[in-house]
């Protein structure tokens, strides 16, 4: 378990490698996008992300971030989940 003055520490590591990208071999490459925004109950930690994997052309392939809710699977009537 870490100490309290230890706490922010992986927001330390994490927000250097906003506006990174990295290049991978056959020219895949990721951009990494992280800031700190006020806390709000959608992102009580106080950060806004997005991590992308993107094709040679540019055509992204695969993201996660934290701009908005995601549907939940099945009928467009379903009950979304609460955000803890």
């Amino acid at each position: 378990m870490g100490r309290p003055e230890d706490s922010d520490f992986g927001l330390e590591f994490l927000l250097p490698f906003n506006g990174r990208e990295h290049i991978f071999e056959g020219g895949f490459w990721v951009k990494f996008e992280i800031k700190n925004v006020s806390a709000t109950k959608e992102r009580p930690h106080g950060l806004a992300y997005s991590f992308t994997l993107h094709a040679s052309d540019g055509t992204r392939l695969l993201g996660f971030d934290n701009a908005h809710g995601v549907p939940p699977a099945g009928a467009k009537f379903s009950k979304r989940a609460a955000c803890l």
